[in-house]
């Protein structure tokens, strides 16, 4: 079954339960009979909605709640995002700060939020082909450069065959680290 829960903001500007239905399928008609059951236990909608992106509730939502808000989670808006454009872009201060501020403002009306939006989503596309280029350009130094021995062995050449510049440079260090530790040491046969 499905469970929905109904969460206010009290005066406290606190979270508190209102309320929670359960559901034996995530259809249209369920999520409608819920929310008019909503209505008729508290005598109105509410000023606004925040749901995850399940396209039934989406749809049971602007028929049930024609006066209502509807704003999508930050949190899965969030999550998708990272997914899509990859944890270092949603890591950058700038891009975090664009897309909360359209995404969080519960005074933008639809047209203007279009309009940021498609503003957002062209720095959005900047942003991916500057990451294609770096990506390619990467690509590009690992195939065609050798990068310089430090140790002259064979560890590292064949290492320099393996991995890629970046991570190659990473285990340079590794290696070089543990060579001088190892050849440093008295032996005696």
């Amino acid at each position: 079954m499905v469970f929905v829960p109904f969460t206010g903001i009290d005066n406290h500007y606190r979270n508190v339960t209102l309320g929670a239905g359960l559901l034996a399928s995530e259809s249209i008609e369920s999520y409608k009979w819920l929310l008019n059951s909503f209505v008729k236990s508290f005598g109105r909608q509410p000023k606004v909605v925040v749901t995850d992106q399940d396209p039934a509730m989406k749809q049971a939502i602007e028929e049930v709640f024609s006066t209502s808000r509807h704003r999508l989670c930050m949190w899965h808006i969030m999550k998708k995002v990272a997914d899509k454009v990859g944890h270092e872009l949603c890591n950058n201060d700038e891009f975090k700060k664009r897309i909360c501020d359209i995404v969080w403002t519960d005074s933008i009306e639809p047209e203007e939020f279009e309009r940021q939006w498609k503003l957002f989503m062209n720095h959005f596309d900047g942003a991916m082909d500057v990451q294609t280029f770096n990506h390619r350009k990467n690509d590009h130094i690992s195939r065609y450069t050798e990068p310089n021995d430090w140790s002259q062995t064979t560890l590292e050449k064949d290492a320099a065959k393996i991995y890629t510049r970046s991570i190659f440079f990473d285990q340079q260090i590794e290696i070089y680290g543990t060579i001088t530790e190892c050849l440093s040491m008295d032996t005696k046969i």
